[in-house]
């Protein structure tokens, strides 16, 4: 065999493995549908997708939900995470389902008013309360219990978490929030918490907090500890854990936590 010839088959054999690996990566279409829902709270239109179960055609059982914000962005990652912990633990795989932009995510993730482009999470939450779930859990096999919903967000995304589990406790179960922007508007996530906790105590939680150990430390990680030690402290059935990822900043910390935010769940559920 020629050089030449020698070098074209390896370098044939390199781009056929990036291929493969770029493909690995996203999640089957086979395995997904999609619609899209307006909101009735604000009048913009929400792509949702739905990740399936293998098995989701040939049984007949109920699952619970992972309901992923940023999903143009985290999608991907998170359904083909939960197909692999399910498959290694030969455990019951969920329905990840994610929500799309519709208006700009400052607006739509953020609980206050302090710009222009921030303040519309009452209307979202309203949007995902009586829209997107009602919408899922009538189409899909989708468990109706807060035991069996879970949401996950990261930044912004993850600053929504929390406001939902301080304002709206009834409505999920679990929470998965990376690096959560607990810093906005003077922390008010922290005292939305206290002003509901009396009742969120007596509900069990599950909450994965996770965080780049390389983040700012007055703006993110502060008000992050100060959360994590709430609910760690206050809440007497809680599952709670917190992962600082090494070496990490905020979006680098972002997949590594939610893979382990993933596995937390699946172990704790």
């Amino acid at each position: 065999m020629t050089r030449s010839i020698f070098l074209a088959i390896l370098i044939a054999a390199i781009v056929m493995n990036v291929l493969s690996s770029c493909k690995e990566d996203a999640f089957s279409p086979n395995q997904t549908e999609e619609m899209s829902i307006q909101s009735l709270a604000n009048g913009a239109i929400y792509r949702i997708k739905i990740a399936l179960p293998d098995n989701y055609n040939s049984s007949r059982e109920s699952y619970g939900s992972v309901y992923v914000l940023d999903g143009e962005e985290n999608f991907d990652l998170v359904a083909k995470t939960c197909k692999e912990i399910s498959t290694d633990h030969s455990t019951p795989n969920v329905l990840v389902v994610s929500i799309g932009y519709g208006k700009d995510r400052s607006v739509d993730y953020t609980p206050t008013k302090v710009g222009a482009d921030t303040g519309g999470g009452a209307e979202f939450l309203n949007f995902i309360r009586t829209q997107i779930i009602p919408q899922v859990e009538q189409h899909y096999r989708a468990d109706t219990t807060r035991a069996s919903r879970t949401i996950l967000g990261h930044s912004y995304g993850g600053l929504f978490g929390a406001c939902v589990f301080a304002v709206d406790n009834s409505l999920f179960g679990n929470y998965i929030l990376l690096s959560p922007s607990i810093w906005f508007d003077n922390e008010v996530s922290l005292e939305l918490e206290v002003q509901n906790r009396s009742t969120n105590k007596k509900n069990h939680q599950l909450v994965f907090l996770g965080i780049g150990e390389m983040e700012n430390a007055g703006r993110m990680q502060a008000p992050f500890q100060t959360f994590y030690e709430i609910l760690r402290d206050t809440y007497p059935d809680i599952n709670v854990t917190m992962n600082r990822e090494k070496y990490l900043d905020h979006m680098g910390s972002r997949d590594p936590n939610i893979i382990k935010g993933l596995n937390y769940y699946f172990q704790n559920r």
